[in-house]
């Protein structure tokens, strides 16, 4: 728009603009747009430059996508490039002289979705506010018919819009108009569209209008509800339930709420039952997802609906399906990585030495441990080339088939520091752990293993005393943690680590209790309890005193439920013959082995 453009009544009438989009092709306030910036071109091309830039401004008030729910900011900009640092349309764009434009021509714009767009920025934007302005927006907005087909091309967004400048006007007469005509097409029936009865139903819900009408929408919803559930759509049925069991609350009807909330579990375990046959991964999901409903029911109302004999019953199920689960999990194969030079260089880094203790040294020397920083730049590079991936939620399964930790889908639209987004890494950085310690075990610690058995004798009595020395092994536990670390070296990883655990839990609480943190907890009987590992490794004294990369390698090790996990492992007794000598137990052993024979490198033996 040039500024020496002087906008006129008389410009805009000869424009002759008319809203001349097919209806099956109208979407909205982009199809308005559309066609004024199509009428403006046209303008532009017969030499009618003012008429012209007269419809781009016109385009541009309808290029805004509506916010009906917001008071101060009811429009935002339909594309917006951060990093080109451009954006469309916004209503502070719009200056004083566009805007007494838009009121001179306000009364002249005979197409409803402009006139309320025209009539809403002026009501948003003029000094002082002038409620005829709030008042010929509702009036346009109410003028769109409610259909399925409408609904949501921008039809949904004009109804709300209209019934909030209701209430921030205090029109009550035409907030009662609204109100009847919404429940009047709730009524309605709507063959080619299942969900749009209840989309009206949610909207007299939000607006907190619908209190004349609860008792007739309550059982309506339900009544939807169980059709479709007859029908074999679970997910639709259980919509109309969870927004039916609303209503029933509302209207205190304790026992449609809890039929509502029955039948929302039983349509989830329905549906398990229905995936079972597909996919029993599938299943699965679903059959926690009846436990979580069949918890909505409050204690006091179980028994009358055999709630806890339902839990039960589907725990079973959940048992079954997660074994079933692991049998449908394919294999991935990728390219195999050449690890013979790895593990060549492990071995001549720990060969030729001359006592069994320098071997140790240089054997604790060959991995320092995870880096977090290098780990975490490394999954973010992951998952911006592979963002894919991200874009959805995700279950972890333990060899037994039980879900142990769920992670969220990315959100796009936040940053770094959004919860989702952070979970979504997290588990990138422990994939890619995971990758490195797999490397280490089998590319250096196991191939050098080897080679320090062939040229050397590592007694119990050698690891005892080294543990004796070590500054941060406790006094009292040098047996126990020294015994541990020679079952290694007889290959007994499986013995060894049901030892490691519970005596790392002791380490680090030890070390915590040094450094003045409050290690235990009193309950409300005044008797006080240890804190568990995963707990002292929550603290801040605990980041402070091992540092970042030490902190992330005895939680990824030890009690994050997307790592190895070991401390619960052990504590709950999973791990059979099998997974107990695994890559993950073989690395936890060395990892104390170098943590105790470092601290002797270090210098700091306790004598």
């Amino acid at each position: 728009m040039t500024n020496s453009l002087e906008l006129t009544r008389d410009l805009f009438l000869e424009c002759n603009w008319v809203y001349d989009v097919p209806q099956d092709d109208r979407y909205g306030y982009s199809s308005v747009m559309r066609c004024l910036q199509k009428y403006s071109k046209e303008m532009l091309e017969q030499g009618k430059k003012e008429h012209s830039e007269v419809l781009e401004l016109l385009a541009r008030s309808a290029s805004m996508m509506i916010v009906p729910n917001s008071i101060n900011e009811p429009f935002k900009a339909y594309f917006q490039d951060f990093q080109a640092g451009r954006r469309s349309a916004l209503p502070d764009d719009f200056t004083q002289e566009e805007l007494v434009f838009f009121e001179e021509i306000l009364n002249d714009v005979n197409e409803p979705w402009l006139k309320a767009r025209l009539a809403d920025l002026l009501w948003l934007l003029r000094k002082p506010k002038k409620t005829e302005h709030a008042k010929a927006a509702i009036d346009s907005y109410v003028t769109q018919p409610i259909d399925d087909e409408t609904w949501h091309r921008d039809v949904n967004g004009c109804w709300e819009r209209a019934a909030r400048l209701c209430m921030q006007i205090r029109d009550f007469d035409r907030l009662s108009a609204i109100k009847r005509q919404l429940f009047s097409a709730f009524c309605s029936e709507y063959p080619r569209s299942k969900f749009m009865t209840l989309w009206i139903a949610d909207l007299l819900d939000n607006l907190k209008i619908d209190s004349d009408f609860r008792e007739d929408i309550a059982p309506s919803l339900h009544g939807k509800a169980k059709d479709l559930l007859g029908d074999g759509d679970f997910h639709s049925a259980r919509s109309y339930f969870e927004l039916a069991s609303k209503k029933y609350q509302q209207c205190d009807d304790k026992n449609g709420w809890l039929e509502c909330l029955i039948a929302i579990a039983e349509c989830f375990e329905l549906e398990a039952d229905s995936r079972s046959s597909g996919s029993n991964m599938v299943a699965n999901s679903f059959y926690e997802n009846a436990i979580q409903a069949y918890r909505r029911i409050p204690t006091k109302h179980r028994a009358n609906y055999g709630v806890d004999e339902k839990i039960i019953s589907i725990r079973d199920k959940i048992v079954v399906s997660g074994k079933a689960s692991l049998d449908e999990m394919g294999m991935i194969k990728t390219p195999g990585i050449d690890i013979s030079d790895m593990a060549k260089q492990s071995i001549e880094h720990v060969s030729g030495k001359r006592s069994s203790e320098e071997a140790l040294i240089y054997f604790t020397g060959l991995f320092s441990g995870p880096k977090y920083k290098d780990l975490s730049e490394s999954a973010k590079e992951v998952m911006q080339n592979s963002l894919l991936g991200s874009l959805f939620g995700s279950s972890h399964m333990s060899s037994d088939g039980r879900v142990i930790a769920k992670t969220p889908a990315m959100n796009l639209g936040a940053g770094e520091d959004d919860p989702a987004n952070q979970a979504a890494l997290h588990r990138q950085i422990q994939q890619q752990l995971s990758i490195e310690i797999q490397l280490v075990v089998e590319g250096q610690i196991l191939p050098a293993l080897r080679q320090l058995l062939m040229e050397h004798r590592f007694t119990k009595e050698l690891m005892v005393a080294a543990c004796h020395h070590s500054p941060i092994v406790p006094q009292s536990r040098e047996q126990l943690l020294g015994y541990a670390l020679w079952l290694g070296f007889e290959y007994e990883f499986g013995a060894a680590i049901h030892l490691l655990c519970p005596q790392v839990e002791h380490i680090v609480r030890s070390q915590l209790k040094e450094a003045g943190a409050h290690t235990s907890n009193i309950d409300r009987e005044g008797i006080e309890n240890e804190n568990g590992l995963s707990t002292l490794m929550e603290m801040e004294e605990a980041h402070r005193l091992f540092g970042e990369d030490l902190t992330f390698e005895i939680k990824s090790v030890f009690t994050d439920a997307l790592g190895f996990n070991l401390r619960n492992e052990v504590a709950h007794g999973l791990l059979d013959d099998n997974t107990s000598s695994s890559i993950h137990t073989i690395y936890a052993w060395w990892m104390i082995l170098r943590l105790v024979i470092r601290s002797l490198v270090d210098g700091k033996s306790k004598e």
